[in-house]
């Protein structure tokens, strides 16, 4: 909650719904796991404070594809997140499968993991990575790390002020930037 640097309070996913709503703020930015984790995680997470020195396995609910900005124009960042949106949907996803969303500065498109069929391991996040990277060019791959956290939409992003919002397909085709900030 708040920063990159909060990270170590894990919530487990039965109790997510009600406590999600609890922590997200006005004004105020949220962060989530890329990745699940069993009960042994939790445990050392109360204890220390922190997942890093945690190898165990690992499971994924979402893929998410960061398109970052950068030092890029909003429209070139507005375009190359409609490539991907193309990309994806040639490689036989549709609306229902993936998500689109703009993150107060670039895009995430949210596939779910069904569609890849990732199985629970502890090379999970090497495969997850290995696999985006065959799949798509060009994509910020530093989201696939073992403690990899992404922001939770509805949430502002602190560098921008402007809000991690969902689109539709349709929006990220036909609005300019501008709309959409």
């Amino acid at each position: 909650i708040g920063a990159p640097r909060n990270r170590g309070v894990l919530i487990q996913k039965s109790h997510l719904k009600s406590k999600l709503m609890e922590c997200i703020k006005e004004n105020q930015p949220l962060y989530r796991s890329s990745f699940l984790y069993d009960t042994d995680v939790y445990n050392l997470s109360e204890e220390s404070g922190s997942i890093k020195s945690y190898f165990g396995e690992r499971a994924i609910d979402n893929v998410l594809i960061d398109i970052d900005k950068g030092d890029n124009s909003d429209d070139y960042t507005l375009r190359k997140a409609q490539s991907i949106i193309f990309q994806l949907e040639e490689l036989g996803l549709t609306q229902a499968n993936m998500q689109p969303y703009f993150s107060g500065s670039g895009y995430h498109v949210v596939i779910p993991s069904s569609v890849f069929n990732f199985e629970i391991s502890k090379n999970l996040p090497y495969i997850v990575k290995q696999t985006m990277n065959k799949i798509l060019e060009d994509i910020d791959l530093a989201i696939y790390t073992r403690t990899s956290i992404y922001r939770v939409p509805h949430t502002l992003n602190q560098k921008t002020k402007l809000y991690k919002i969902p689109l539709t397909i349709h929006e990220v085709f036909s609005l300019k930037p501008a709309k959409i900030k």
